[in-house]
């Protein structure tokens, strides 16, 4: 009885969220990683939200490799840019055969980026986004200004 009791307050003085992201996707599919995620964390500023990005290439023979890339950041304000991604992209070393007993991924690039969306549907947005900025850190150690600028569609996913 005890623990009903303490897992209806619990409920009762606690909020239920629904499970609610944007994503965006560029048009071309060739960006890496091709799929961006963007989710507003609870107990978190209501201007910072993580970001998650992810793309894989799968191989249409036996002799070619999985190829996969993963984005990891921050959606903040930026000053003089406003709403802005900072991230860094991961890839894989040499695709699934592992190589080393080292990691499989490395940090290829840290980059910013900025996304500008007119409203197309109450869900669903166009727009371009454009990587103003990106160190590369592959080993190259060197900076790029405005390396991709792409066309992308915004979606508001709300699964509950």
């Amino acid at each position: 009885m005890l623990k009903k009791i303490i897992i209806w307050l619990l409920l009762g003085a606690s909020s239920l969220y629904a499970f609610e992201f944007d994503a965006v996707v560029p048009f071309s599919g060739t960006q890496s990683p091709a799929a961006t995620f963007y989710k507003q964390l609870p107990f978190v500023s209501q201007d910072i939200s993580l970001v998650v990005g992810l793309s894989a290439i799968v191989p249409g023979s036996k002799t070619e490799e999985l190829d996969t890339d993963l984005k990891l950041g921050v959606r903040t304000e930026v000053p003089l840019l406003g709403m802005s991604d900072i991230y860094f992209t991961f890839d894989n070393h040499g695709g699934v055969a592992r190589q080393t007993s080292s990691s499989d991924f490395y940090t290829r690039s840290l980059s910013l980026a900025k996304t500008w969306v007119y409203p197309f549907t109450d869900r669903m947005e166009l727009g371009v986004q454009a990587v103003l900025g990106q160190v590369l850190l592959n080993g190259e150690y060197q900076g790029v200004l405005l390396p991709a600028v792409y066309p992308v569609i915004k979606l508001n996913v709300n699964l509950f």
